[in-house]
C-alpha cells in the first residue's frame, strides 16, 4: 500500500513538473475565447479621434468603431469600448486581461515580442503638412532646418523620424502627449505652427475642413494598421480574428467600410454653380414640401432648404457614412421619435426634418434668442444638442456670454479637445465639422434669400404689366 502511494506521489510530481514546463500544451492555452463568449462582451481599449472612433448625432461612429462593432456581431456578443490616452495604460490593461484587444494605438515595443499583431487590415502613409495660406511650398527637406516639426506622441513616428533627424539635424521635432490631430491642426489652422505629421486617412478626411492644408514630404509610406493582441493571446480568440478579416476582405466588406468614411462624397461646400443647377432642376421637385413644413412649424423654408442641400443636395436616396439616410438624413431614432415611417421619401423627410428642428429650438436655453437661436438649433441638428449644451456649459466655465453664436463657436470647436471634453457629458465632438457645416448652410442660406427677393421682383413687375395705365 505504502509502494502504491509512493507511486502516486511519483506520477503525479511527473506531470507537474510536465505541465509546467509545457505551457503552450492545450490544457495551459488561454481561454480568452471562451470567456469573451461567456461573458457575453468582448472589449476593445481605442482612442477618440475623427478617424478612430466617436460620437455624432447620438451615434457612435468612425472607421476603427465600425471595425470593432463587425467583430462583435461576428462573434455575436455585445461591444463594450474602453478610451485610452496613454499606450502603456493600454498594454497594461491587456496584459491583465480587463481589454481583450486594443485598435488604433501606437504599436509600441513590438520589436520586444511584448504584444501581437492581428491582419493588417489597412496601410497609411505619414506626411508632413503645411498650411499653404501662410507658409510656401518647399522642395527639399533641408529648408524646413530650424523649424520645427509637431506631431502627437507616437512611437510609430518616432521611429520615421529618426531618419529625417539623422540626416537633418537642424530640425525639430516636438512630440505633444496632452495634444491630438484636431489640437495640433487647429494650432496650424491659427498659424501657431509651421508643420505637423499626419497620417493620409486622417488628410483624406479633414482635408474638406481645412482646404488649405497641403503635403510637404511623405514621411514613411505603406504603414500597417493592425489590431494588438496580448502575446499569449488564446490560439481560439487568434483563429476568430482570422477569420473574421477573412471573412471582411472575400464578402468586400473591408473596402465598403473604408469607403464610406474617407472616399464618399461627406459634408463639403460644392460650389456656387453646382448649387445654382440642382437649384433650377432639383429644388422645383420639393420647394412645395419645404414651404409647407416650414410655415407648419413657423420656420424659415430657406434654411430648412438649405439645411437639406448640406445634408444631401436634396437628394432622396442620399446615405451618408454614417447610417443616417433620406432628402434631410435623419438618423432611425429620429425619424423613429418625429413618427417618420419612409426616411427616402422626400415629403416624409422634410416633415421630419422641420418637426425635428423646431423640437431642438424648443430645448435650447429661452434666454438664446433670434439668429442666435436659428443657429444654435443648426448645429445641434448636426453635432446633437447634448454637445451643444456641452459647449454651453465650457463658456460658462469662462464667464463667457454663452447666447451668442460667435462666441459660441470657439467652445464647440474644443470640443475635439481631449484637455476640455474629457470634462463634458458628452465627450468627444468633431467641433471642426459642426463649425464648417454652418458656414455651409449659411452660403446656401444667402444665395436662397437673394434669389427669392428676385423672384419677388419679377412677380411683382409682372404683377404690374397686368394693371392698365389708365382707366
Amino acid at each position: 500500500m505504502f509502494k502504491f502511494l509512493l507511486r502516486i506521489i511519483a506520477i503525479s510530481l511527473f506531470i507537474g513538473i510536465l505541465l509546467f514546463y509545457f505551457k503552450p500544451l492545450s490544457l495551459f492555452e488561454n481561454n480568452d475565447y471562451e470567456r469573451i463568449m461567456g461573458n457575453n462582451e468582448i472589449v476593445f481599449a481605442t482612442r477618440i479621434g475623427p478617424t478612430t472612433y466617436y460620437e455624432s448625432k447620438g451615434k457612435n461612429n468612425g472607421y476603427g468603431y465600425d471595425l470593432m462593432k463587425e467583430f462583435a456581431n461576428f462573434l455575436n456578443v455585445n461591444l463594450r469600448i474602453v478610451i485610452i490616452e496613454d499606450t502603456d495604460e493600454a498594454y497594461a490593461k491587456l496584459n491583465n486581461r480587463e481589454v481583450d484587444i486594443i485598435s488604433d494605438i501606437d504599436i509600441r515595443n513590438y520589436n520586444n515580442k511584448i504584444v501581437k499583431l492581428s491582419y493588417p487590415y489597412n496601410r497609411i502613409d505619414h506626411y508632413i503638412v503645411f498650411n499653404s495660406a501662410y507658409t510656401s511650398t518647399l522642395d527639399n527637406l533641408s529648408q524646413l532646418s530650424n523649424n520645427t516639426i509637431h506631431s502627437i506622441d507616437s512611437m510609430t513616428i518616432k521611429e520615421n523620424m529618426k531618419g529625417i533627424n539623422s540626416n537633418y539635424p537642424d530640425i525639430k521635432i516636438k512630440f505633444w502627449k496632452e495634444k491630438n490631430i484636431d489640437e495640433l491642426l487647429k494650432l496650424l489652422n491659427d498659424n501657431k505652427i509651421q508643420y505637423m505629421v499626419m497620417n493620409s486617412d486622417e488628410l483624406k478626411l479633414l482635408k474638406q475642413y481645412y482646404p488649405t492644408l497641403e503635403v510637404a514630404f511623405t514621411v514613411d509610406s505603406n504603414e500597417p494598421q493592425s489590431w494588438v493582441l496580448p502575446m499569449d493571446v488564446g490560439k481560439k480568440l487568434e483563429k476568430q480574428i482570422s477569420d473574421f478579416f477573412k471573412y471582411m476582405i472575400n464578402e468586400n466588406k473591408l473596402l465598403n467600410i473604408y469607403t464610406k468614411h474617407f472616399r464618399k462624397y461627406q459634408h463639403s461646400f460644392v460650389g456656387i454653380k453646382i448649387f445654382l443647377d440642382d437649384y433650377l432642376n432639383v429644388f422645383p421637385k420639393y420647394e412645395f414640401f419645404f414651404k409647407k413644413f416650414a410655415k407648419e412649424y413657423d420656420l424659415d423654408w430657406k434654411l430648412l432648404a438649405s439645411i437639406g442641400y448640406q445634408e444631401s443636395r436634396w437628394r432622396r436616396d442620399a446615405v451618408s457614412y454614417t447610417g443616417v439616410k433620406g432628402l434631410m438624413m435623419l438618423t432611425r431614432d429620429t425619424a423613429n421619435e418625429m413618427k417618420i415611417a419612409d426616411r427616402t421619401d422626400p415629403k416624409e423627410s422634410i416633415f421630419g426634418g422641420a418637426k425635428y428642428l423646431k423640437l431642438l429650438l424648443s430645448k435650447l436655453p429661452r434666454e438664446i434668442t433670434n439668429d442666435d437661436k436659428t443657429w444654435y438649433a443648426v448645429a445641434a441638428y448636426n453635432i446633437g444638442l447634448g454637445h451643444i449644451n456641452d459647449a454651453i456649459k465650457l463658456a460658462k466655465n469662462d464667464n463667457v456670454d454663452y447666447r451668442k453664436w460667435p462666441l459660441i463657436k470657439p467652445y464647440i470647436l474644443k470640443l475635439s479637445q481631449s484637455k476640455y471634453y474629457k470634462y463634458t457629458k458628452y465627450g468627444y465632438a468633431r467641433g471642426w465639422e459642426t463649425v464648417s457645416y454652418i458656414q455651409n448652410i449659411r452660403q446656401y442660406y444667402d444665395i436662397l434669400v437673394f434669389l427669392d427677393t428676385q423672384d419677388n421682383k419679377d412677380k411683382n413687375k409682372n404683377k404690374n404689366k397686368n394693371i392698365p395705365k389708365s382707366l
